[in-house]
């Protein structure tokens, strides 16, 4: 029953501060899967009923698109030109399920992640349109990840690396996923920065974070957090003295010491993987990878059959065919590149493209803003994670938080750009005011300016 309180708890405090802060439906995207699994390994009605989950965060967030709309605020405001390109993106691999040779898998594929295509793409970005609904989504992240982190580490029962659910095992990577988000809000966000008390419980949260990661043997998710963390420091911190480099140095020494505990206290019994060689081990690990680049491999060679293919690829969810690989390749550049050719891949390209300037812009307009620095540090960081991950599992339709991020990043650049301009306007119209204009032959009289800035104010 504890868990079912703790399931209860988070959906009550959602739906609760949903009106105030409408931005916290992001964390109930990020942690759905976790929650779900939560849930099913808690009370039988979840395992029966397993759509449930998805249907109360899908409910919290039309609710929370609803209510911006209620407030007055404009929900499609600065949509960015990256947010039409994973549009274009996805769309263009919907078209290509006419040419796939097996359209009843890839169609079965599409009505399998259709909701969640609308729920990542079209719903949640249009939730968060400034630093401050950023900012709400983190603390609700790390509320409620922190919570369910707890939990699965606590109270459930666990079958070698996933957890036990009422009819079946539960799936370590979605756990592990949402579990590294949260240490990376936690370590680049620090969304409560002038708390002391959130300043020491920090390195508990994420410690809490790490232990679960490892716990689900999640070898790609623990290596991403390590590599995120190190690689958007600079961004998030803005290294300029040794105090900094010797506090990134301390931060790696943390996450080392933290990891190896978890390796110690949940594998080192367990040998027993490839070859008799341990999940952590190297052999085993190269073997991993090396597998999914000969599947992806695999799909390339049969893209470059025709010109055709070249050009518009083999069809989206095409390695679903038995007769190609009977399931994705784990990889998904490559996974792009062949099923949908030359010109899906050129979409991909550029909305990596226009990520990466999109964050070198806001880096440039928050140069002085050492606490909006943080916010675009923890963003760029769940869209670098959500990329390296990709490179070792799930299909296009199976990564939607990579896109998500990004679509977030960009309208989060045109929010900035569009405060940088105004500023610069009104900078600039202060500035040519005379600065020696005789005064009013009436002294009861009011300028032109003040009738223009109240009275047709109101009227407009």
């Amino acid at each position: 029953m504890l868990g079912v309180f703790a399931y209860s708890l988070i959906a009550v405090a959602m739906i609760t501060f949903l009106w105030r802060q409408p931005a916290i439906a992001l964390a109930g995207v990020l942690c759905m899967f976790g929650l779900e699994q939560m849930g099913q390994a808690s009370h039988s009605f979840f395992s029966q009923h397993q759509t449930f989950t998805n249907l109360l965060i899908g409910g919290i967030l039309l609710a929370a698109v609803g209510i911006k709309v209620i407030k007055g605020e404009r929900v499609c405001a600065n949509y960015p030109t990256v947010a039409w390109l994973v549009l274009a993106l996805f769309s263009y691999a919907f078209a290509s399920t006419v040419w796939v040779r097996r359209p009843d898998l890839t169609l079965n594929n599409w009505v399998t992640h259709g909701p969640y295509v609308l729920t990542f793409l079209l719903l949640t970005p249009l939730t968060v349109s400034g630093s401050k609904d950023i900012q709400a989504a983190f603390r609700a992240i790390i509320l409620t990840g922190t919570l369910i982190t707890v939990f699965l580490l606590t109270f459930v029962s666990w079958d070698a690396r996933s957890i036990v659910l009422e009819g079946g095992n539960g799936n370590p990577l979605a756990v592990s996923q949402m579990a590294a988000m949260v240490a990376l809000v936690a370590i680049l966000g620090n969304p409560w920065r002038n708390s002391k008390v959130w300043h020491v419980m920090r390195w508990g949260v994420v410690a809490l974070c790490l232990v679960l990661v490892i716990r689900t043997g999640a070898r790609g998710q623990l290596l991403g957090i390590l590599l995120v963390t190190i690689a958007c420091w600079p961004i998030s911190r803005r290294i300029k003295n040794f105090s900094q480099v010797f506090l990134l140095l301390g931060l790696i020494g943390f996450l080392a010491a933290v990891t190896s505990f978890g390796l110690q206290e949940f594998w080192a019994k367990q040998s027993s993987y490839y070859a008799g060689g341990s999940r952590w081990s190297e052999q085993a690990m190269q073997g991993a990878m090396s597998g999914r680049l000969e599947q992806a491999l695999i799909l390339v060679r049969l893209w470059y059959e025709s010109p055709e293919t070249v050009l518009f690829g083999l069809g989206n969810s095409a390695s679903y065919d038995p007769h190609v690989l009977g399931v994705y390749p784990h990889f998904l550049p490559l996974e792009i590149l062949a099923e949908e050719g030359l010109f899906g891949f050129g979409l991909y390209l550029m909305v990596l493209i226009s990520t990466l300037s999109s964050i070198a812009r806001c880096y440039r307009l928050l140069s002085n803003e050492p606490d909006e620095l943080m916010v675009l540090g923890a963003l760029a960081s769940l869209a670098l994670f959500s990329f390296v991950v990709s490179l070792k599992q799930g299909s296009l339709l199976g990564n939607l938080e990579l896109f998500m991020f990004v679509m977030i990043i960009g309208r989060h650049t045109t929010t900035l750009s569009s405060r940088a301009k105004s500023g610069r306007e009104v900078q600039h119209g202060a500035a040519i005011q005379p600065a020696d204009v005789p005064p009013h032959p009436r002294a009861d009289a009011r300028p032109f300016t003040d009738l223009v800035s109240t009275d047709w104010g109101k009227r407009c």
